[in-house]
């Protein structure tokens, strides 16, 4: 078995337990994989680590918090290698493994002691006012599109499965899964989704409006927010790893991507008896 290691050297100061890590690998039988171009960290004074590009893992572990995690999936060739996470960071939605719990991990991984819950992602293609395609990508947690660096009120028309709902002026809208609904979507008031559900959520951020309400819509569901009426470009930002700016008149569709993220667990689903800690260790000081 092959298991790539991709750190955060910040969260993970000098790769300690990132090496350590890997020598558990080795020491258990597996192969550890590290792509040193990605990490700007040599492991090659451990004897047996493969230098190699994270496509080539069976397994992905990520060493961080949430956002090692994000960046993890969007790292090209491994949207469809099965992941988990060991959390060095603050929160730890998507991590699985605390390090004192490593080596105990590192033999169930190996053993196939574990199993994949699948998670909804979500595809966003964006189009200018011409409706030319301009790219389209994969989001595990949300889609935003915002008002960028401008301070004025960003307008935009929402339309779920061919019906205009409504215009909604405001600092922007985010579109996001049930696994993205306890990062964004949660700070601008929208609901929590346990994460193996399949729908797709609509949170306005701050809207100039009487109400301010989410929308919850099916995984067959079409998405569609065009930008009216803003003299400054907008910005779609895609789980914070790819911005994308946009003017007046652009769209941005979103629905169901049609893969999943291979999200390795090795213990039973708490995800509500986690979250009140997980929510209060967001605020707390450090």
């Amino acid at each position: 078995m092959r298991i790539g290691i991709y750190t955060n050297p910040e969260r993970d100061q000098g790769c300690v337990v990132s090496r350590h890590l890997a020598q558990l690998i080795l020491q258990h039988g597996a192969i550890p994989v590290v792509d040193e171009k990605c990490l700007g960290v040599s492991f090659s004074d451990i004897v047996g680590v493969e230098i190699d590009n994270y496509s080539s893992s069976d397994i992905l572990m990520t060493l961080g918090g949430d956002g090692t995690f994000l960046s993890a999936v969007h790292l090209s060739g491994c949207q469809d290698i099965p992941i988990v996470g060991v959390n060095l960071g603050s929160v730890g939605f998507l991590q699985e493994i605390l390090p004192e719990q490593l080596e105990n991990a590192v033999i169930r991984l190996i053993a196939s002691d574990y199993y994949i819950e699948r998670r909804m992602m979500l595809s966003v293609s964006c189009y200018d006012p011409t409706g030319q395609h301009i790219e389209t990508n994969l989001s595990m947690n949300d889609a935003v599109v915002s008002r960028g660096g401008s301070s004025r009120i960003l307008t935009l028309d929402l339309t779920i499965d061919g019906v205009v709902l409504e215009r909604v002026p405001g600092d922007g809208m985010i579109m996001s899964t049930p696994t993205g609904s306890t990062a964004y979507a949660l700070a601008a008031g929208g609901p929590i989704v346990h994460p193996q559900l399949e729908i797709m959520m609509i949170t306005p951020i701050c809207p100039h409006t009487l109400h301010n309400r989410s929308y919850l819509a099916s995984k067959t569901s079409e998405i569609v927010v065009e930008i009216v009426d803003y003299p400054h470009q907008a910005l779609l930002a895609i789980d914070g790893r790819r911005d994308i700016y946009l003017t007046s008149g652009s769209r941005v569709v979103v629905h169901q991507a049609d893969r999943y993220l291979q999200l390795i667990r090795l213990g039973p689903d708490n995800f509500f008896a986690d979250l009140p800690q997980k929510i209060h260790m967001r605020g707390k000081a450090r």
